[in-house]
């Protein structure tokens, strides 16, 4: 019976189009002197945020949730296990796509680590957060279960399954439209809520959007940073630390290049070897890789690796490479104390020189820091995983959207495993002064559909000995 009504819903759902206004005609531009990310966006998009601001502004405050006149709402929670900064916010496209579609405003309301107004706020033009005193957690630091039982856009009502995070196929194909037509219907929920990770199925989406005649398909355009940037700046706390970092290295945007390694990723590892973390119970991404033996061996040579691929993107030569500052940042603070500071220190060096013989990895190292100039803020605040590593203060996490910034603002970008650095590399938004592909110096053992990143190149550095370390 439920399969039925399913198949009934779906031969209605027919209605696709992208909306604008009631009478399907966009609203007024947007002042483009004010707003400047605002005019590289698809009409669609300028249409959307133009109108959200007007309901925001039409019932301030609570009257968004509680005037009966006032338009229905879609939130994007994350209420537990939602992924790291990409996995969150790469997936802006199909959020925008579907409060478009279902004709809603969007809110984003983060519960862990933290509030998303933590790290950042909205902009001017499009207010995301969820008026104070609409949901409140029975305890301090608790999930509101007011939030977890919000309904579901993609709940039981309108799919055989409940999907959260990632869908099968027969969910984009047959499922969707028929969540989409349901959440426009009069009776539908005030309030929907959704966490689906989009950015795996981008394809989806741009189809979509090529089906209805959109040119503009947005993920690996620059048209994504102009979302992110008309949607979102530092907060207070996160743009303090980031003016402090700037001015005790002495780089401003475009002096300098950033080198991204993922080390404590399980798929930077082949798919058998299980690197257990400081905490031995639990795995290397939740308690930090641990800088011994083995483990302290492939960082390093991650890292080596990754220091030669950056170098190619530097102009000139051997002399001016080391002029350009480049600013190293990594998921293990281990290994930025190693390569920023403690290879860069005469006193360490000249301490420590048994270990930099000829052959090891920590000799490799040494000779791709000495014909660079290397830099990073403190060693001592760890890069912490948003998600793998939660429960702490939200300070904690400044570094993470610190070294996000940074690698926005640098000239060149070399990253491996992982989105995160990727993440910056898709926030830049045509400025010519960047390098024109940034290179990818490792990709994931396990191979699979993240193996080959777009709007990236390859890097050709070949290093054997790092191919040996976990034989």
């Amino acid at each position: 019976e439920a399969a039925d009504k399913l198949e009934e819903m779906a031969q209605t759902a027919d209605d696709t189009s992208l909306k604008y206004d009631e009478s399907g005609h966009y609203f007024s531009t947007i002042d483009s002197t004010k707003y400047p990310h605002t005019a590289a966006l698809p009409k669609w998009i300028q249409s959307y945020i133009q109108w959200h601001a007007k309901m925001r502004e039409k019932y301030p405050g609570k009257q968004i949730f509680l005037d009966p006149d006032a338009p229905k709402i879609l939130i994007r929670t994350c209420l537990g296990l939602c992924g790291g900064l990409h996995d969150r916010l790469g997936q802006l496209p199909w959020d925008l796509y579907l409060a478009n579609q279902t004709q809603r405003i969007l809110f984003i309301q983060w519960e862990r680590p933290a509030p998303l107004q933590e790290f950042l706020m909205p902009s001017e033009l499009l207010d995301w957060t969820v008026p104070p005193g609409i949901y409140r957690p029975s305890k301090p630091g608790k999930v509101s279960e007011q939030v977890r039982a919000i309904p579901q856009l993609f709940g039981t009502n309108c799919t055989q399954e409940l999907y959260e995070t990632n869908p099968e196929p027969e969910f984009w194909n047959h499922d969707l439209d028929i969540c989409l037509q349901q959440a426009k219907q009069s009776n539908s929920s005030k309030v929907l809520r959704h966490r689906i990770l989009g950015h795996l199925d981008e394809a989806v989406l741009e189809k979509r959007l090529m089906d209805l005649g959109e040119t503009d398909l947005l993920h690996w355009k620059s048209s994504f940073g102009h979302l992110f940037w008309s949607m979102f700046q530092p907060s207070p706390n996160v743009q303090k630390e980031l003016d402090q970092i700037h001015e005790e290295l002495n780089i401003t945007e475009n002096s300098y290049s950033a080198v991204h390694c993922r080390v404590r990723h399980p798929k930077a590892t082949p798919p058998k070897i299980f690197v257990k973390g400081k905490n031995a119970n639990y795995p290397a991404d939740k308690t930090g890789l641990p800088w011994v033996n083995q483990t302290r061996d492939f960082a390093i040579a991650t890292a080596s690796k990754a220091l030669q691929c950056a170098k190619l993107h530097m102009p000139g030569d051997d002399d001016d490479k080391k002029k350009e500052p480049l600013y190293f940042f990594s998921d293990s603070n281990d290994l930025v104390r190693f390569i920023s500071h403690e290879l860069t220190s005469p006193k360490f060096l000249h301490k420590n020189s048994s270990l930099l013989v000829k052959g090891t990895y920590d000799q490799d190292a040494l000779k791709q820091v000495q014909s660079l100039r290397v830099v990073s803020r403190s060693s001592e605040t760890e890069n912490a995983h948003i998600d793998r590593q939660k429960g702490r203060p939200p300070e904690a996490y400044y570094g993470t959207f610190v070294d996000l910034w940074i690698a926005i603002q640098a000239r060149c970008v070399t990253y491996g495993i992982g989105y995160f650095a990727l993440f910056a590399t898709k926030l830049v938004v045509g400025d010519p002064k960047k390098c024109e592909l940034p290179y990818v110096y490792q990709e994931e053992a396990w191979g699979g559909r993240a193996g080959t990143k777009k709007g990236s190149q390859t890097c050709p550095v070949h290093d054997s000995k790092y191919d040996d370390l976990w034989k």
